[in-house]
């Protein structure tokens, strides 16, 4: 017994750090990358394989318990998604053309050069379309991918943009790309628009995988910055999937608009699903609060109490409404 103790005090072993690596990402988005084999579209060469390094400390100790901390207390969400994209150099100038709102605002891109009016726009289409890949304008593709980075409403802007700036410096290294922040909205948040081939040829091509990473990268730089972020799934985090909507339908709900969604019936397959995947998630914490109350280290025992808390309260949540009887009037 001691030595089991012992073991689960500081030392961060490979069976908790399965379980935890679990909770955090996920069976489903575990599977690995598929090596390119194919050549630069620009220059020939044949593309190497290439991977995004991680961001400093992951898996540490450390991260992981401040991860399981803001599962635990339902801590702020990071939300990464991709809006949109385009096909044509035309599709992209009219997009720069929203991002700043007709020049008004200022972009910069991937080398923190300043663009603002409609010929500093100009010129970066003009680069966009010209330098690097070609623009191929007859497949049916997307050429450039646009993309917005947000926090909940009273977050430093000034932090979120620098986060989203060292975000994209990473994960769309040898890219083209653009950002701007709007400040129109309760939530603040960032837009970034990059052009989908890089200068050695290579495409983006996101995944639910990817988009994780993102969202992990860019809640590791807010933290960096003193902003309170975390990137877990819903799931993890036994809250049950929203119902996917049209963007423009979230953007005019955020604005206060009134919205008429269709109404659905609930999907019986998809709620078995969802009941399982809980009932696993559920085991799969009741693991980590064992393994944690069998650690010497005092901390250890705190976050499995907070833990054990959110199990219990996403339970209750799930529990269905009990039935009231009519009263029986007496006559």
């Amino acid at each position: 017994m001691a030595t089991e103790r012992l073991k689960l005090g500081r030392v961060w072993d490979d069976e908790f750090n399965g379980w935890t690596e679990e909770l955090l990402l996920g069976r489903k988005l575990k599977k690995p990358r598929q090596a390119s084999t194919g050549k630069s579209s620009w220059t020939g060469a044949a593309l190497a394989t290439q991977s995004t390094p991680e961001y400093k400390g992951k898996g540490s100790k450390a991260d992981v318990t401040a991860r399981l901390f803001a599962m635990a207390k339902g801590g702020r969400q990071v939300m990464v998604k991709i809006t949109g994209g385009s096909k044509t150099a035309k599709a992209m100038k009219k997009h720069m053309d929203y991002l700043s709102r007709e020049g008004e605002l200022e972009l910069t891109d991937q080398d923190g050069n300043p663009i603002k009016g409609d010929d500093a726009l100009q010129q970066l289409t003009w680069a966009w379309e010209h330098t690097g890949p070609k623009i191929d304008e007859g497949a049916d593709r997307k050429e450039a991918f646009n993309i917005v980075f947000s926090m909940p409403e009273g977050t430093d802007p000034r932090a979120l943009a620098d986060a989203v700036r060292a975000t994209a410096g990473v994960e769309f290294a040898g890219h083209q790309w653009a950002m701007v922040q709007h400040f129109d909205e309760p939530q603040v948040h960032a837009h970034v628009t990059v052009k989908a081939e890089s200068l050695d040829g290579r495409r983006l091509n996101p995944r639910k995988i990817d988009l994780q990473r993102w969202r992990e990268r860019f809640a590791y730089e807010l933290r960096e910055r003193g902003i309170e972020a975390e990137a877990t799934r819903r799931a993890p985090r036994l809250r049950q999937a929203k119902i996917n909507k049209p963007w423009a339908v979230t953007r005019l709900e955020e604005r206060g608009h009134e919205t008429h969604p269709r109404p659905s019936a609930p999907d019986p397959a998809k709620a078995e699903a969802w009941t399982t995947s809980f009932e696993e998630t559920l085991a799969t914490h009741g693991k980590v609060v064992d393994a944690l109350n069998r650690s010497i280290d005092a901390q250890d025992h705190t976050l499995a109490q907070a833990l054990k808390n959110n199990m219990a309260e996403q339970t209750k949540a799930r529990a269905p409404e009990p039935v009231r009887k009519a009263p029986v009037l007496e006559r």
